[in-house]
């Protein structure tokens, strides 16, 4: 309850903090921004001006922890259209996907040399797809790939080395990959630096503590672990709600037993790479994964933490295996 009911923006007035048995948390997020709201500038962004209605306003309308004031106005909320269903057309033209990776890097020039170099097979794996397909509806996803693993936030520590024999197996996956989607008709967002994630996503400047209050402008986000540290630094708490979006380009796997973060800690398993807690088949790997002994991939184990119905896999990341078979 707000002692000040004609207060309209927060700037003014005393607002008492709510005891509602339906938003036990508030409370305490509360006394965490009196103490914390300057801490990220994304609270700012948001309108938190360090009085407790502002905090109110932001605890109950960009996050959930606190119920919704009866004396702001709740018909401003946006209401978001769903996006259009658009069909997906095979592409035998790699040029727009060319301009699209950009220039700068030594590891981007080996990726478009290789995508040149196999264009005709692209092409014609297309085709042959396409005549499998028998032309039916498939529908165009929105994709963002970002190769966290390129960006200079991660160290970029593969570019420097490509004409000196570095790795070039994680370059050659990603190549293949962006040429594959592309090639099946989806629109795709290429992102090689944090400013560009940023964009892509819409998230709010500072560092990352505020959530995505838009829906996600992705169907379908393919990332490397790099990029997860990066999103789940930036996305705050929206990546959890938006997880079960992504596609981990894991070159050797990851075994359940270290994806799952109760398990592996139970059992002592130290790693940079575990503890997402996402489905097994979120990752997309070389290799086929062998359950260890107490994990199975059956549907519901805890191997399969986020809730991924199998409509959603098989979109355009079983797309993309298909099609490489039909590059063999």
């Amino acid at each position: 309850m707000c002692f000040c009911p004609t207060v309209k923006d927060g700037a003014t007035g005393q607002c008492e903090v709510p005891k509602d048995p339906r938003y036990p948390d508030c409370p305490s997020k509360v006394d965490w921004m009196r103490a914390r709201w300057t801490s990220d500038p994304c609270y700012a962004f948001y309108g938190v001006d360090g009085s407790d209605c502002s905090f109110l306003i932001y605890l109950s309308e960009v996050e959930w922890f606190c119920p919704p004031l009866t004396w702001r106005n709740q018909t401003t909320t946006p209401t978001h259209k769903p996006f259009p269903k658009r069909q997906a057309a095979f592409r035998s033209d790699i040029g727009a996907l060319l301009e699209q990776v950009g220039t700068g890097k030594e590891s981007l020039s080996f990726m478009k040399r290789r995508m040149r170099r196999l264009a005709a097979q692209w092409a014609s794996a297309a085709r042959r797809l396409d005549d499998s397909l028998r032309s039916q509806w498939r529908e165009q996803k929105r994709i963002l790939v970002h190769v966290g693993f390129l960006t200079e936030e991660s160290g970029d520590v593969f570019s420097p080395k490509v004409l000196k024999g570095g790795p070039l197996g994680e370059m050659v996956q990603w190549a293949d990959i962006l040429t594959a989607l592309h090639v099946l008709g989806h629109n795709l967002k290429i992102s090689v630096s944090l400013k560009e994630l940023q964009g892509f996503l819409g998230v709010p400047p500072g560092r990352g503590s505020c959530p995505l209050t838009g829906p996600l402008p992705f169907d379908l986000i393919y990332t490397d672990y790099h990029g997860l540290q990066q999103m789940r630094q930036h996305m705050g708490l929206s990546l959890r709600k938006h997880k079960c979006h992504i596609r981990v380009i894991d070159t050797f796997g990851t075994e359940p037993a270290y994806n799952h973060e109760d398990y592996a800690t139970l059992h002592g398993y130290r790693t940079n790479w575990g503890y997402w807690n996402l489905n097994c088949r979120q990752y997309m790997t070389m290799f086929q994964l062998r359950h260890p002994a107490g994990i199975s991939g059956r549907r519901g184990d805890f191997s399969c933490v986020c809730d991924l119905p199998i409509n959603s896999v098989s979109i355009a990341s079983v797309e993309v295996l298909l099609f490489w078979k039909y590059t063999l």
